[in-house]
């Protein structure tokens, strides 16, 4: 795990360096830089597998005329290895990366389809004068890049892109989109010109023509297979997902929130560890889900850790993480992954955690609320027989409340004249359409053109997850989850996100998935032996905090501050219109700590990047 970056089109030895200086904090270890006449590549180290010399990176082939500069992991290293060098490949290291040169070697542009990870790469072809970049399935390892026709500039992170000199420019779509949703979709960031190489893509830049294509996607292929099937092949996949993650020459730990996932997983990496299996969990001082995980933590026999997180902390940490995560995040859960991470630290160096498992399996509300109001949208009847219709849905078995009743006639309603990804997408919002135009002096465009949607699947449900792990997952809930732990030099494995995990779900039926009102319906049953039967039982809690509670306490005073006299948001709020929202929020920040906080987050965000000047990071790399 590491960070790199890299300049197509010139040679620069002081800028390569000050980019790869940016990027300390993602690979402390060790340093490494290469150019040529008409190229320059840096690489910052944390050290997994290999920890020698041999592994040292930017790395070659024999000849010096392949160069690879790569963030992550790869899981099938030995596998792969095994071929290569039944084809004649030398190897020089025990490292995982030098597998991918050898394949690029034999398979040509082909080589990323064989490779089974995390990972986001910059590799130089200097006998070809080409440049590939690449990014894993489902992205969980961010890469972003500048081309402005003649030069092409990569990095792990945004920061590392403005030390190399490009000056910072704000994207206003991309700016609506995050108000809309907390982070920025699609291949845009809110920099303006500055991209995302998107989850399963690869980018080739030779003669100064440069292609995008996409190497892998999501398919949906429904095996008409029975209950027991699915259940034991997933079973099986999962434990050979994790087996496969537990291979390092450094300590491996877990993170342990006490839900099905992470739970799940360190369940299936215990067998892994003879000795210690270190697990962490974050609790707040007015809210924690602790208890579960503890229930978890006695059950598996690891040795638990707690990190109470207080809004002191917060306060003292703010800038840094404004600075770590490049934009700003309305989603205020990046503290907690944070925090957990520099915990995480003093007792290992790589961690497993659970994400995924919502977003391929089923695991929130609104699948459950969309599915039935589409079934409802089709008979077209809401407004002349709205009350024939409450009591029809009143007696599905599967509807338990009058608010689960309100939701589903109402998304219904809307269901009716909208596609389905649209809708969806939009029941993830903070802000809608309407906000936006009454509050904000923003370009007026569709906000969900900016997202990216699935192709040729079918079913209602794998439509509706497929958008979440194109959008929701790996541009915000990944994105959080690299930048937390990379700013405290720690690589996290997510086994419920393998390749062939993810496309074995896409081949159950989603009957099994969103089984009438049970979520993650046949997970939990390929899960059930190996946990307690409350953590199985137990309905899904988000990873939440109490920014709440913070800002009516600690962070008040600089939420205010920010809200009232800070500079973009003076700008793009319609004057009129500004204390008429924000009076109302400030009334009970409780009841609207999301909305607050996005903003506040913005401000933050642009006060760092765009008014200090430590935003390329010289008063926080030392930390």
């Amino acid at each position: 795990m590491c960070g790199i970056c890299g300049i197509f089109g010139i040679e620069d030895k002081s800028l390569i360096e000050k980019m790869v200086l940016v990027l300390k904090h993602r690979g402390p270890d060790d340093r490494g830089i290469y150019t040529d006449t008409h190229f320059s590549m840096g690489h910052a180290r944390l050290s997994i597998i290999d920890l020698s010399e041999r592994g040292r990176q930017p790395m070659s082939n024999e000849n010096g005329d392949i160069w690879l500069s790569v963030n992550g992991e790869i899981y099938n290293f030995q596998e792969l290895r095994t071929s290569l060098e039944k084809n004649g490949h030398i190897f020089h290291s025990n490292s995982d990366s030098e597998v991918i040169i050898h394949a690029y070697e034999q398979y040509g542009l082909d080589f990323v389809k064989k490779l089974r990870g995390m990972f986001a790469l910059g590799l130089y072809d200097k006998k070809n004068h080409r440049l590939i970049l690449a990014r894993d399935p489902i992205g969980k390892k961010p890469l972003y890049y500048y081309f402005d026709g003649k030069i092409l500039i990569f990095a792990s992170e945004i920061k590392a892109i403005l030390a190399a000199g490009i000056k910072p420019k704000i994207n206003m779509q991309s700016l609506s989109a995050y108000l809309a949703y907390q982070y920025s979709l699609g291949e845009h960031t809110l920099f303006d010109g500055i991209k995302k190489v998107l989850a399963g893509n690869i980018l080739i830049l030779e003669d100064n023509n440069l292609i995008i294509q996409k190497y892998w996607d999501i398919q949906e292929t429904i095996i008409p297979e029975d209950e027991s099937f699915f259940r034991t092949k997933l079973r099986s996949l999962l434990e050979e997902s994790t087996k496969l993650r537990m291979v390092a020459d450094v300590p491996i730990g877990a993170f342990l929130s006490g839900g099905i996932d992470s739970s799940a997983v360190v369940a299936l990496a215990r067998p892994h560890v003879e000795t210690k299996f270190h697990t962490f969990s974050v609790g707040f001082e007015t809210f924690s889900e602790l208890e579960y995980a503890k229930i978890v933590s006695e059950h598996l026999d690891t040795t638990h850790h707690e990190q109470i997180i207080t809004d002191k902390m917060v306060m003292n940490e703010l800038e840094r993480i404004a600075w770590i995560y490049d934009e700003p995040l309305g989603d205020a859960a990046i503290i907690n992954n944070y925090f957990l991470s520099k915990e995480a630290k003093k007792y290992v160096k790589v961690v497993l955690a659970g994400e995924g498992g919502d977003e391929i399996f089923a695991g929130y509300p609104n699948y459950f609320y969309n599915t039935i109001a589409k079934k409802i949208s089709r008979y077209n009847m809401l407004n002349s027989f709205y009350d024939k219709t409450l009591t029809c849905i009143s007696n599905i078995p599967v509807i338990n409340d009058h608010h689960q009743m309100k939701t589903i006639l109402k998304y219904a309603h809307y269901l009716s004249n909208e596609n389905v990804e649209n809708f969806h997408q939009n029941t993830t919002r903070t802000m809608s359409d309407h906000e936006l135009r009454e509050f904000f002096t923003l370009p007026e465009f569709n906000i969900n053109s900016l997202a990216i949607y699935p192709k040729n699947i079918k079913t209602l449900l794998n439509r509706m997850l497929a958008m979440d792990c194109k959008n929701l997952l790996p541009e915000n809930f990944l994105m959080k989850s690299d930048k937390g732990t990379m700013a405290n030099s720690i690589e996290q494995r997510l086994p419920l996100l393998d390749k062939y995990v993810i496309e074995f779900a896409f081949s159950i039926p989603p009957g099994l998935k969103l089984n009438n009102n049970r979520e993650k319906y046949i997970f939990k049953k390929s899960v059930q032996d190996i946990l307690p039967d409350r953590i199985i039982r137990r309905k899904k809690q988000g990873f939440g905090t109490t920014v709440g509670h913070w800002m009516e306490n600690e962070l008040g005073d600089i939420v205010i501050q920010k809200l009232d006299h800070g500079e973009l948001l003076s700008r793009i709020f319609k004057q009129n219109e500004k204390n008429k929202l924000l009076d109302n929020m400030k009334k009970s920040m409780r009841e609207h700590p999301s909305k607050i906080w996005t903003l506040f987050a913005l401000e933050l965000w642009y006060e760092t990047f765009f008014k200090n000047q430590w935003a390329t990071g010289e008063n926080f790399n030392h930390r």
